[in-house]
C-alpha cells in the first residue's frame, strides 16, 4: 500500500485599506500562503488592484479582490467571505488577516472569521502577528443552514421586518410548524428568538 503525503495549501483573506499595506506583507512573511483574497471598500479598489499586481509580479501569488460597500459593510463582508469559502474553502486552509484598512472593515472581517470558524490574526505595533482567540464552536455550527435561509429570506424580502408567521411562511418557503421550530426552538435546541437574531 502506497501512502501519499498531502501538503496543506493556505489561503489568506486580508482586509485592505489605503494605508498599512505592509501588514498584509507581514502576514505573508509570517504565515504560509498560496493564494490571497483581499476585501476592500469600493473607493480602495484601484489601490487594491495596484497592490495585487505587485504581489503577483514579486511572489507569483494568485490574488483576488472582493469589494464591500461601507453602507452594508458587515453583511457584504460576511457574503464575500462566504463566497470565498464556497469557492476555495475545501481546497485550502484559511487564515484571516484583519490588520489592514479601517477599523470598520477589520471588525466586519473578524466577525466573519468567528462566524465561519476561521483562524484570524492582526499585527501588533512592531509588525509581529497577534493571533485572535478561536471560538471553540463557530456560529455556523450553532445556527443551522435552515435558520440561515430563514434569516436571508427576511433580510432580502422585507429589509428585516416580518409582520406575521404567514408572511414568513410565504417568503421563506417553510411551513408554519417548521418555522415555529426554527424561530422559537425547543428545550434541546435554541431558536432564532432565543439566539437574539429575531
Amino acid at each position: 500500500m502506497v501512502q501519499t503525503q498531502t501538503t496543506t495549501t493556505t489561503l489568506q483573506i486580508a482586509t485592505f485599506g489605503s494605508e498599512d499595506q505592509d501588514t498584509i506583507a507581514s502576514g505573508i512573511r509570517n504565515f504560509p500562503v498560496h493564494k490571497l483574497s483581499l476585501i476592500c471598500f469600493e473607493y480602495d479598489k484601484d489601490k487594491a488592484d495596484d497592490f495585487s499586481r505587485k504581489i503577483r509580479s514579486v511572489l507569483e501569488l494568485p490574488v483576488s479582490i472582493h469589494v464591500v460597500s461601507r453602507k452594508n459593510v458587515i453583511r457584504d463582508t460576511l457574503e464575500r467571505v462566504s463566497e470565498i469559502l464556497a469557492k476555495d474553502g475545501k481546497n485550502y486552509q484559511v487564515l484571516m488577516n484583519v490588520s489592514c484598512g479601517e477599523k470598520l472593515i477589520g471588525c466586519a472581517a473578524l466577525s466573519a472569521a468567528f462566524i465561519n470558524g476561521i483562524k484570524a490574526f492582526g499585527m501588533d505595533e512592531k509588525g509581529s502577528p497577534l493571533l485572535m482567540p478561536i471560538l471553540k464552536l463557530s456560529y455556523n455550527e450553532v445556527i443551522s443552514e435552515s435558520k440561515i435561509k430563514i434569516l436571508k429570506a427576511i433580510d432580502e424580502a422585507t429589509d428585516g421586518f416580518v409582520e406575521s408567521l404567514e408572511q414568513l411562511e410565504t417568503i421563506s418557503g417553510y411551513g408554519k410548524p417548521l418555522l415555529s421550530y426554527h424561530v422559537q426552538g425547543t428545550r434541546d435546541s435554541k431558536g432564532l428568538a432565543d439566539l437574539g437574531l429575531l
